[in-house]
């Protein structure tokens, strides 16, 4: 399994525990940019199952000091990245994962986002930046060009580029950054050397990656590399190159269970190294043995994989255990019919 899900019986149990619902506008944005004056558009962008959207709404979105900075200074909307108008407005500003949160000025131009599930106390004192205009692109571009160059500031102009997707933007300050504050030990030096590896990925150089991994065999990116171009392959049907690439990153990350179980998922996904997936998922199971709920997950992967095999019983016996783990889950169940009704359509007796 790969999307983490979490039962709306649970939802219901964690809203009961927190304040009121948290307000939101009852109009598009057209109609919202209309009426906000001096306030910024706030935009929630949304999916129904996955966990990090529905912890925003229970555990930040629902503080009662934050809905008061929100009442004050927002018009605020959501939109589920889904469906069809959400997804619009969700492609307009180059967003991207959820939730993903976007401010806006009266009129629709950017004044920041923030990307992923966010805690109270950090989202209070983000919006008090974003309200007020500081550690925006907009104030680091003036304290810039007003003489403050820093590794911080250039680091943090160009990551609100690559947040925006103004990749070609975000490389030209990560050069900046490397160019001026050459320090091979500092975060900031490490992030925007693979940026600048994976930009030349994306535009074409098929060797940046691996000549980024060849060169920085401590990198805590090196992972990150591999499943780039793991996707990337995969979204251009390169079989062959997307699964050389599996092989490479199991192999040397052969004690990390997300890519033993990413790699198995997708050998299931395409039908292809069903022995050795099953192989793979099973020592990610043995390295999650203390981490039942991440466990639930990877058998799961072996569920698919055994289903993929024909081995029907076998699947739905590993899938039993996910639920047993986590009897909650409605994905584990649906798995469960899905294991049985193949059972039944290949003539084996139930």
């Amino acid at each position: 399994m790969i999307k983490t899900l979490i039962t709306y019986a649970t939802v219901l149990i964690f809203w009961g525990c927190f304040g009121s619902s948290y307000q939101y506008f009852d109009g598009t944005l057209e109609e919202a940019k209309a009426i906000a004056g001096s306030k910024l558009i706030f935009i929630k962008f949304y999916t129904n199952t996955w966990a990090g959207c529905i912890r925003l709404d229970v555990e930040t979105l629902r503080n009662p000091k934050i809905q008061e900075l929100s009442n004050e200074h927002l018009i605020s909307l959501k939109y589920n990245a889904n469906d069809k108008a959400g997804n619009e407005i969700y492609k307009q500003y180059n967003c991207q994962y959820v939730p993903h949160l976007l401010f806006l000025d009266s009129n629709g131009n950017e004044v920041d986002r923030i990307i992923g599930f966010i805690p109270p106390s950090e989202y209070l004192l983000r919006l008090n930046d974003i309200i007020n205009q500081k550690n925006t692109l907009s104030d680091y571009l003036n304290r810039y060009k007003n003489g403050e160059i820093t590794a911080d500031i250039i680091a943090s102009i160009a990551t609100k580029y690559e947040d925006r997707k103004e990749n070609n933007k975000a490389a030209e300050f990560f050069t900046i950054l490397i160019d001026k504050f050459p320090d091979p030990t500092s975060e900031l030096y490490k992030s925007g050397k693979f940026f600048l590896a994976s930009h030349k990925f994306d535009n074409g150089n098929d060797n940046a990656l691996r000549d980024y991994i060849k060169n920085n065999e401590n990198s805590n990116f090196i992972y990150s590399a591999y499943r780039k171009m793991a996707h990337h392959y995969a979204n251009t049907e390169n079989l062959d190159k997307e699964i050389k690439t599996y092989n490479e990153m199991v192999l040397q990350f052969s004690d990390k269970p997300d890519a033993l179980n990413s790699y198995a998922w997708r050998m299931a996904e395409i039908e292809t190294n069903l022995e050795d997936a099953l192989d793979k998922v099973r020592r990610a199971i043995m390295l999650t043995a203390d981490n039942p709920k991440q466990q639930a997950n990877i058998i799961d992967t072996e569920a698919e994989v055994l289903w993929k095999m024909k081995r029907y019983d076998d699947a739905i016996e590993s899938i039993n255990k996910a639920i047993s783990i986590d009897p909650n889950s409605e994905y584990f169940k649906d798995q469960k019919i899905k294991f049985i009704d193949s059972k039944k359509g290949n003539d084996q007796p139930a």
